[in-house]
C-alpha cells in the first residue's frame, strides 16, 4: 500500500473520566427557566487527521488528558451561564446574587462556575469544552488536526455538539 496521499482518519475518544457532574438551569425566555438540577454529563470527541506513514496518526493521549483537565474543572459545581441576557449576575462577598425575571437566587461563590456562554445547555456546554481543548493551538499545527467535533450528553439520547474545522476542510 502507498502512502503518497494523505489518508485520513477519524479518533473517536469517550472514555470513561471524560464527564462532570453539575448543578444547572436552561433558560427558555425571558420568563421561563427549569429548576436548578443536576445531570452526569459525559463528553466525547472526534478528531479527522491524516495517518502518517507509520500507521499512527498521533498519540491519542495529548487529547485525552486535555479533555479530562477541562471537564475535571467543571466538575461538582453549580454552572452558570455569565452572558446570558437574562441573568444579573452580582457578587456579594462571598456569594453570587443572580435575578431572573423577579426572583433572586443565591449561590455560594465556592461552588459556582461563571461561565462565559449564553445557556447552560449541552450545545453551550460542548463549545466551552471545544475552546477549551483548542486553547494550545500549536498542536491543531504539529499534528495535522482537520477537525474537532465535541459532543457532550446530559443523558441517553440527548446531546448536543460543536465543531471547529482547519482553513484547509474550510477552503474544500
Amino acid at each position: 500500500m502507498a502512502y503518497s496521499d494523505k489518508r485520513l482518519t477519524t479518533i473517536k475518544l469517550a472514555k470513561e473520566y471524560m464527564k462532570f457532574s453539575a448543578a444547572h438551569f436552561t433558560i427558555f425566555s425571558a420568563q421561563e427557566r427549569e429548576r436548578l438540577h443536576g445531570h452526569n454529563f459525559t463528553v466525547k470527541a472526534e478528531i479527522l487527521t491524516p495517518v502518517r506513514e507509520d500507521g499512527l496518526a498521533f498519540n491519542y493521549r495529548i487529547y485525552k488528558d486535555k479533555l479530562k483537565a477541562c471537564c475535571q474543572q467543571l466538575d461538582e459545581y453549580v454552572l452558570i451561564p455569565r452572558e446570558s441576557p437574562y441573568l444579573e449576575i452580582e457578587e456579594e462577598a462571598e456569594q453570587y446574587r443572580i435575578r431572573f425575571n423577579n426572583e433572586t437566587l443565591f449561590f455560594p461563590k465556592s461552588d459556582t462556575l461563571l461561565l462565559p456562554i449564553r445557556n447552560s445547555t449541552v450545545e453551550e456546554y460542548s463549545y466551552y469544552l471545544l475552546n477549551c481543548l483548542l486553547q494550545s493551538s500549536s498542536d491543531l499545527v504539529d499534528l495535522d488536526i482537520h477537525k474537532i467535533t465535541i459532543e457532550v450528553s446530559s443523558g441517553p439520547g440527548q446531546s448536543g455538539s460543536s465543531e471547529w474545522l482547519s482553513n484547509k476542510v474550510k477552503k474544500g
